[in-house]
């Protein structure tokens, strides 16, 4: 084993690290070199079940988060590779052959992570529901289950673990006092993901509630602690990893129609320091405003958001695996979603007023904005949560069926419950369409049951799947 980590390290590499761009030191040509070496070390002591784990994750390390390959116009997912192959099947030929493999934390905690974005996430259910009481005080084992309770639609297990998780976190830092900005970034994941879950479940209360408790642990502090501290110190990724987690409130409020609120939460003005708090914080505002009607309101925030983009500290911020901001020459960001999605919230309220009004009114471009924006967001890269944490398509369904376009609403509500199963906003929109359709048979009997069933925990059910739609508010329980 000693030899074979040798090959994993070289001092030229170890030289060359610049933590400041996220160079830590390491190379594809290293990872290859690992992994090679530890096939005929895994082959000399197979049935030893720490070995049988490091040589996985040697394997997974070659194409991290890219395991599975998704055609976009076709919906498949293949292997990305054969090395995705060969670690699934050590991992199953370990758990078929060992009752002690299928409860190992570093097995299940692998096996979820290779199989999270495969065509059978819920192979890995057992797996996953080892961790959710195998290892109570590491946080981010507790935490793991969600990575395949999301992909499987079980939004009150990936809520209750990440909960779990937390309490885990907070334990450990009160008993040690040891929290680096690499922990802290574990502990932000298990906020976000509770965030992220009671979204999608339709519990605003708990998603502001963990959305709040994380921007308390990253405030903007001084030369001796918090944000500020993290820029100024040798190693500045702290603040590029972890600043975007504040963004977390506005989109909580957004996702629940709190425009009133939105525009009474006290506002970021250290762009230093929050440059993607700030950018947010424009797109929130301005979405709010747009779905109350206030148009030229919307249009101020949107130009002071633009100007947000242009913030040279905002280069390089990062949530888990996107960029928060780059050209969308360059590639995609959470905030060019943000973007598009904000350009059609605007140009859709300049032209459902016109309708009211009695004008000449064109909803062409503001559909065809969002339909650019679902395309933008699902073309994020592979993080969970999702870069972005409301699904496009639930915007876009709710204004097309507004305006009677049932038929390509039901299409993006269909397409919605494929790829987030079973989640309670795209069940009432296509139980909507099917309603508006006249369908009165048994898959409107079924998707209602459902849609039932998974809003029942939910302190605000909504009447559409986004309350940018006029009556979304009037008609909700809350």
């Amino acid at each position: 084993m000693i030899q074979a980590l040798s090959t994993r390290h070289s001092a030229e590499a170890r030289d060359a690290a610049d933590p400041s761009v996220l160079n830590m030191g390491n190379s594809p040509e290293l990872n290859v070199a690992f992994a090679e070496a530890m096939a005929p070390l895994y082959e000399k002591y197979d049935g030893n079940l720490d070995v049988t784990a490091i040589y996985v994750e040697a394997l997974m390390n070659l194409k991290a988060w890219q395991l599975w390959d998704k055609d976009a116009s076709t919906g498949e997912i293949t292997p990305a590779d054969d090395n995705t192959l060969l670690l699934v099947e050590v991992m199953e030929k370990a758990f078929e052959s060992s009752e002690e493999a299928k409860v190992h934390p570093a097995l299940c905690h692998l096996y979820c992570h290779a199989l999270e974005l495969s065509p059978f996430p819920e192979r890995a259910l057992p797996a996953a529901d080892v961790l959710r009481t195998r290892m109570p005080g590491l946080g981010h084992l507790v935490h793991m289950p969600s990575h395949i309770d999301a992909w499987v639609g079980q939004w009150k297990e990936a809520i209750d673990c990440n909960i779990a998780a937390v309490e885990a976190d907070d334990r450990y830092v009160e008993i040690t006092g040891n929290e680096s900005q690499f922990y802290k970034f574990y502990r932000m994941h298990n906020h976000h993901f509770v965030v992220w879950c009671a979204m999608f479940d339709g519990q605003y209360e708990t998603a502001l509630k963990y959305a709040r408790k994380a921007v308390e642990t990253l405030p903007a502090g001084d030369e001796n602690g918090g944000v500020q501290f993290m820029l100024a110190g040798i190693i500045p990724m702290g603040a590029i990893f972890l600043e975007s987690y504040v963004t977390m409130p506005w989109h909580v409020m957004i996702r629940f129609g709190k425009w009133d609120e939105i525009l009474a939460e006290p506002m970021y003005t250290d762009g230093d320091i929050f440059p993607a708090t700030i950018a947010t914080q424009h797109y929130a505002r301005g979405v709010a405003y747009a779905s109350k009607g206030m148009v030229p309101e919307a249009e101020a925030e949107q130009a002071l958001f633009k100007q947000a983009l242009e913030n040279p500290a905002l280069a390089g911020r990062m949530m888990h695996n996107n960029f928060m901001y780059q050209d969308p020459e360059e590639g995609p960001s959470i905030l060019n979603v943000n973007a598009s999605i904000l350009e059609a919230e605007i140009e859709y309220r300049r032209q459902y007023l016109a309708k009211e009004n009695g004008d000449d009114f064109d909803f062409t471009a503001a559909f065809d904005e969002l339909r650019r924006g679902v395309d933008l967001s699902l073309n994020l890269a592979y993080n969970e949560p999702w870069g972005q944490m409301q699904p496009v398509r639930h915007i876009l369904g709710a204004l097309l069926l507004e305006q009677g376009h049932v038929e390509e609403a039901e299409e993006v509500y269909r397409a919605d419950i494929d790829l987030w199963k079973d989640n309670m906003w795209g069940l009432l929109g296509l139980k909507l369409c099917l309603e508006a359709k006249g369908d009165s048979g048994e898959e409107l009997a079924e998707v209602t049951a459902l849609f039932n069933e998974r809003s029942s925990r939910a302190d605000i059910v909504p009447a559409k799947t986004c309350f940018c739609a006029q009556n979304a508010l009037k008609e909700s329980c809350c």
